[in-house]
């Protein structure tokens, strides 16, 4: 805790608080960083005392899925432990989950002392590491026990981008997820098929369709879909638990929810970006800004990602935020197998799923404060210390003026890059205040937080949490 929060009390009064299915207007009192009491709280003392009439009371957003300091495709994410937190508090979000590439040949605990030294000193709100395997050896698999012990049980493994030497063969994976399994663990996959990618990606390359649309074209459904079926003949013949991230292909869907009918411990997430863009914006001149793998898809898929998200099938909403710079992303003008594959999304991911989930009818307000903030909270091991408004929980609060209009946009929002996927993009609903562990970070448009006063979350995976 920051120095002189201890025994501080915060009374947020008069808002619109959402815990659970519960939408009452109440009162919330933080104590020591944490929630202590929530109901009619007139007469209570505290030590400041908020007005949040008018305003949504919501967890603060957690975010499973960011890339900070990422080395890729011949560039490195502009979003560090700074930057990158700063961008995250002003969305609303305060508490992180980063991937952590193991270096081939080093030791896999390296990855989570690796983010330890990045996050030392800069990051502004909590945070925590999803191992990376590269280097499939016995020595990392029997690493696998140590890193979950150490509060780091969610590994991901990558099933394409051998160029990139992050491909992991499917051998190994049931290899992996045996060893997660027994050490209590999750497998994490980004679920596209290598064989049927490298064939897409050189088919349109030698019929000289090179342009931003055309990567989508090389990564059809297809791609996804066979991927994600690997992955639950996997989770079926190892037993294990496994989380397909950032899909896109509503099929699926339904491929993983016959799964779940089977019996089988496998969920998913989808992104901001797949639920407000499509792939006509890779058709524009500036398309590179889109590109992303998988790549986004027709209004179809975007249709059934929401009706999967509303429904349960779709676990919850990450930002998959991977920032890389304009120059950067220009290296694929040419060719679209050279453009840095990502987009920037870490701020917008709550105010952009509000507005066009809540705002335009599509996800109950409870439903929304799930897939933001609870459900990332109880899949990856924070629950109830994160992610729900619960006398116990940390004090991370996040007051949303729900009627407020506002334009998303490169002068407007606070991430480090020098252009916007969010561009142009009319938004109802922005942030007014943000706390985290009962610290007032953000305050409008002023980030108060000291750098360095983000803690490293230690996560226990809990299956009994998993519905």
């Amino acid at each position: 805790m920051a120095s002189g929060q201890e025994n501080r009390t915060t009374l947020i009064e008069g808002g619109t608080v959402v815990t659970g299915q519960t939408v009452a207007e109440q009162d919330v009192l933080i104590r020591d960083g944490r929630i202590a009491a929530l109901g009619d709280l007139a007469g209570v003392s505290a030590d400041e005392t908020l007005d949040a009439k008018g305003l949504l009371v919501l967890p603060g957003a957690v975010d499973t899925h960011v890339h900070l300091n990422d080395v890729f495709m011949n560039t490195v994410s502009v979003h560090d432990y700074y930057t990158g937190t700063l961008a995250a508090a002003f969305g609303g979000v305060t508490s992180i989950i980063d991937f952590s590439n193991q270096e081939r040949g080093q030791p896999l605990v390296d990855t989570i002392s690796t983010k330890r030294q990045q996050a030392e000193g800069l990051a502004l709100i909590d945070w925590g590491v999803h191992p990376v395997i590269t280097d499939p050896t016995q020595s990392t698999l029997a690493e696998i026990p140590l890193v979950v012990e150490q509060g780091s049980p969610t590994i991901k493994c990558y099933m394409t981008y051998r160029d990139e030497g992050l491909l992991i063969e499917i051998g190994d994976l049931r290899r992996i997820s045996a060893a997660l399994r027994d050490s209590g663990g999750m497998l994490m996959l980004h679920a596209e098929d290598n064989d049927l990618v490298e064939k897409g990606v050189a088919e349109e390359l030698g019929a000289g369709r090179t342009t931003s649309f055309h990567h989508a074209c090389s990564r059809p459904a297809e791609v996804e879909n066979r991927a994600i079926q690997t992955a639950i003949d996997l989770t079926r013949e190892t037993g294990g638990s496994t989380f397909v991230v950032h899909l896109s292909s509503a099929d699926g869907i339904e491929m993983m929810s016959a799964a779940r009918a089977e019996g089988l411990n496998i969920r998913t997430e989808t992104c901001t970006h797949y639920l407000v863009f499509t792939d006509d914006h890779l058709k524009r001149e500036d398309g590179m800004k889109w590109v992303c793998s998988p790549p986004l898809r027709d209004t179809d898929h975007q249709d059934r990602l929401w009706r999967g998200l509303a429904d349960g099938r779709i676990s919850m909403v990450t930002s998959d935020d991977a920032a890389y710079s304009w120059e950067a992303k220009q290296f694929g003008a040419e060719r679209f197998d050279k453009c840095p594959n990502g987009i920037p999304g870490i701020e917008a991911r709550l105010c952009a799923v509000y507005s066009a989930g809540v705002v335009q009818g599509r996800l109950s307000l409870p439903r929304f404060v799930d897939v933001v903030s609870g459900a990332p909270a109880r899949l990856f091991g924070m629950w109830p210390r994160k992610g729900v408004l619960t006398p116990g929980a940390d004090g991370d609060v996040v007051l949303l003026d729900p009627t407020a209009k506002w334009t998303m946009g490169q002068d407007r929002q606070h991430m480090s890059t020098d252009w916007s996927a969010y561009e142009g993009v009319e938004i109802t609903g922005k942030i007014r205040y943000v706390f985290s562990r009962g610290e007032l970070i953000i305050d409008g448009e002023k980030c108060l937080a000291e750098k360095g006063r983000g803690q490293y979350i230690h996560r226990t995976l809990d299956p009994d949490l998993w519905f």
